[in-house]
């Protein structure tokens, strides 16, 4: 099975380069690039152009702003005309172009019913249960595959903020990041009788205390252990079903839980057959190239592969119940 697993993805892998390599795409991505860069170029133009007239009516008033408006029409107005040109009168940011025109094809090369999108529609009470507590949630560039199993995933960033006062009164803001990674949902294979939630546990330096980030015991929760020491150690398990919750951790989920969960800050929570997966990776899938050097390097194989990687994780857990 792993051989036939090995060969399919070596196959899609060598698709997915053929397209890069080809003439058409090449041509499609020197677009691509052209546009953003010109996105990048246009507020660099905008922002020069807005200081420079400011300058110029402090200190010359009226003639100050004649210079200002002739600037504007030998300098602004050529490069405004030729970005109407580029984009056909269309406004598009480099968010909208690289879903569009970069992404959301690659994603079609491998999951041709797959589509995505700028905003998530997850729950966002889900969320919360399989990330550590924040104050804010922000799911962004959201993947639906479309498939059997409704697989879907997006960014997600958590945070909260911290105020604190020094001794001349001065209060400051500072955002502290809680979880940056992705979150999956998609059906469970098998109705599960209410929900289990399985989270990541850590040891403090110091005194070797559990350190739990994530919600602790909820409304009609019960925390059940394991029979196995380490099962315990590396993640908590919170259940309404402790029946179902038993027959659900078999040796086999308890083994990838080990192999996983602890190792990759994973969290999982199941509810009747919606089934989400939360990975504090410390990254976003598919960041917005945002200098000219990123847009240059812009590389189809580079995200296949990151996008490869994320699905092949889930699917090894979900593998188990097949």
């Amino acid at each position: 099975m792993s051989e036939f697993i090995q060969t399919d993805r070596q196959e899609e892998f060598e698709r997915i380069r053929a397209i890069e390599g080809s003439k058409e795409y090449q041509d499609k991505l020197d677009s691509l690039r052209v546009k953003m860069k010109n996105n990048i170029q246009w507020k660099i133009h905008l922002m020069l152009g807005g200081v420079i007239g400011v300058v110029l009516i402090l200190f010359l008033r009226i003639a100050g702003l004649v210079i200002a408006g002739v600037l504007g029409l030998i300098y602004i107005y050529p490069k405004y005309k030729e970005r109407k040109e580029l984009f056909g009168g269309k406004k598009q940011n480099n968010e909208l172009l690289y879903i569009e025109e970069f992404l959301d094809p690659i994603l079609k090369e491998i999951f041709p019913q797959g589509n995505i999108k700028v905003n998530s529609n997850f729950s966002l009470d889900a969320i919360k249960t399989v990330t550590p507590t924040a104050s804010k949630y922000d799911g962004f560039y959201q993947i639906s595959f479309n498939d059997e199993s409704e697989l879907a995933v997006i960014n997600l960033w958590g945070y909260h903020i911290n105020q604190t006062t020094n001794s001349k009164g001065e209060t400051k803001h500072d955002t502290v990041t809680d979880f940056r990674g992705q979150v999956f949902r998609m059906r469970f294979p098998h109705r599960f009788s209410g929900h289990i939630r399985v989270i990541p546990t850590q040891r403090s330096f110091v005194l070797k205390k559990e350190v739990q980030d994530y919600p602790d015991t909820q409304n009609g929760e019960i925390k059940i252990d394991t029979e196995d020491i380490r099962h315990n150690e590396n993640y908590n398990i919170y259940c309404t079903d402790e029946l179902a919750a038993r027959k659900f951790l078999n040796p086999t989920v308890l083994d990838w839980f080990d192999k996983n969960i602890a190792s990759s800050s994973t969290s999982i929570y199941i509810e009747e057959d919606t089934l989400y997966i939360s990975r504090y990776t410390d990254r976003y899938l598919f960041p917005v190239p945002d200098t000219i050097e990123e847009i240059d390097n812009i590389s189809m194989i580079d995200e296949y592969k990151n996008l490869r990687n994320e699905v092949d994780f889930i699917d090894s857990f979900t593998q188990i119940f097949r």
